[in-house]
């Protein structure tokens, strides 16, 4: 409710007035004199409004209306005057009373006039609030500005990495404490305001800025660069590896580029050292596994040479030294050829190849292990077939791809189990197929059997060579090969070979 406060010395014009406004509804106030008015305002009091007479013992309406203009409150100020005269009214009007009305007053005049004075100084009120609030938000928003900056700042100042900003002209803008160190700036002033080919060796130049240009050339705020072992250049024209990441954007108008680097020198160093460390062990263990067949192979030889060579050897063991120098020399022979077969390249044997029967290559590769005796504790099961199934490949990569595959098969049944091989056309497509009853594979082993070296046999059993030059023919060829394993069922290898055309 709107309160109106009334002062005039004449209680009947007080009463008068309150009567009239009291009916519409306002909250009215009475004061005898000007001078208590003001005592009550400065106490705080707070009114919509305020009627005030003119002409009164001590304080004029005049002066009032001063007291309100000076202190620049929001309060209208209605003055009525019963001997109205130019000098009152220029008075009323440099001090911004609202209206100026002279006794007696019309009823519906002066409902008008507080009507309208009250709306211009709710709207008044309203304005002042908006403003108010709106001086709260932006220096809410300043203080904002000005912590996100100092945090920013701080967070630049913190990291290890460089940022760097620069804008479309290529000039050094903006860059953190990190900068300074990484390039050696002994003053922000060498580094800020410079071209950014300062930070580019001389022979690299062209390189960079044109990726940097490419940057320059997108829309802001939509592309970023990424640039690995970029080579930069310190002040003292030393140089070092670094990573770079590069985003633009847009500000007030104008483009900016910032851009993240990351030393990345002593990473190499630390990664060349590991791989280094890592080839060593890894060459340590190898030439341990090989060494170990080598010797094991030797060994066996060399006995059995020394036994049959003695004046009392019977024949029956001169005949067995025979067999085992064949069977460990071909044991040997095939390590050769798998430590020959890594050091091919990828397509180094596709120009040889011919067509072959496939049943044909399986049989010589089964007579040549028949006579060395390498399998003749597992049994083989194989149906003879003179069907022709043509295989385009050469024919020592074949024996050297399912020798492997058998010698695996013989360690997984511990050399005295079940190897089946059958072979058959589909689709003018040869198919081979290799079973064994042995100790089949984990998930595990299946997804580390081709790595080279990788074994689950005893060190010097096995190198760990065998499906790795496997996966290098079949790829070479571009065989497909499909492995189904289960631990202690055994497992299957399934060869599917190329068409081979008419030609």
């Amino acid at each position: 409710m709107d309160k109106i406060l009334i002062i005039d010395d004449e209680e009947d014009i007080r009463i008068a007035l309150k009567r009239v406004l009291s009916r519409e509804g306002y909250q009215i106030e009475l004061s005898e004199s000007a001078s208590d008015a003001v005592k009550r305002i400065e106490s705080g009091e707070l009114f919509s409004l305020v009627i005030s007479d003119i002409l009164m013992s001590g304080m004029s309406g005049i002066d009032f209306t001063k007291f309100i203009a000076e202190k620049n409150i929001n309060l209208p100020v209605i003055l009525i005057t019963g001997n109205p005269n130019l000098s009152s009214a220029e008075a009323a009007i440099r001090y911004h009373a609202y209206e100026y009305i002279s006794k007696p007053v019309d009823r519906t005049q002066l409902l008008s006039v507080v009507k309208r004075a009250l709306e211009v100084k709710n709207q008044k009120d309203s304005d002042l609030e908006k403003l108010m609030l709106s001086e709260k938000l932006e220096k809410a928003l300043r203080t904002q500005n000005l912590d996100l900056n100092r945090q920013n700042a701080a967070i630049l100042n913190a990291t290890s990495d460089a940022v760097i900003t620069i804008n479309h002209k290529l000039i050094i803008v903006s860059a953190n404490k990190a900068s300074f160190d990484m390039f050696r700036f002994n003053s922000p002033l060498d580094l800020i305001g410079q071209n950014v080919r300062i930070l580019f060796t001389e022979n690299k130049m062209q390189k960079y800025m044109s990726q940097v240009s490419n940057v320059l050339s997108q829309e802001p705020n939509k592309s970023t660069l990424q640039l690995s072992d970029v080579t930069l250049q310190r002040s003292d024209s030393s140089t070092f590896l670094a990573d770079i990441a590069i985003c633009s954007y847009s500000l007030d108008g104008d483009s900016f580029y910032t851009g993240v680097i990351r030393d990345v020198t002593q990473k190499k160093l630390m990664v060349e050292q590991l791989i280094h460390s890592e080839r060593r062990a890894f060459l340590s263990v190898v030439a341990a596994s090989i060494g170990h067949e080598i010797n094991n192979s030797l060994t066996a030889i060399q006995g059995f040479v020394e036994m049959a060579s003695r004046e009392n050897a019977d024949l029956m063991l001169k005949d067995r030294a025979l067999k085992v120098t064949l069977n460990q020399t071909e044991k040997l022979r095939a390590l050769t050829s798998n430590l020959l077969q890594l050091g091919k390249s990828v397509k180094s044997n596709t120009e040889k190849t011919e067509v072959l029967n496939l049943n044909s290559e399986i049989s010589s590769v089964l007579q040549v292990f028949k006579e060395t005796a390498k399998l003749k504790y597992c049994q083989i099961k194989r149906e003879d077939s003179t069907e022709r199934i043509p295989i385009r490949m050469n024919s020592d990569q074949f024996a050297l791809l399912l020798s492997n595959i058998l010698l695996n098969a013989a360690d997984a049944t511990n050399n005295i189990g079940t190897i089946e091989i059958k072979a058959y056309i589909q689709s003018k497509r040869g198919h081979l197929i290799v079973t064994d009853d042995g100790e089949g594979m984990s998930q595990e082993t299946l997804d580390k059997i081709y790595e080279p070296y990788f074994t689950t046999k005893e060190l010097g059993k096995g190198t760990g060579l065998g499906m790795f030059v496997v996966k290098q023919i079949v790829e070479n060829f571009e065989i497909e090969l499909q492995i189904d394993s289960t631990p202690g069922k055994g497992s299957k290898f399934h060869f599917i070979f190329p068409e081979v055309s008419e030609s």
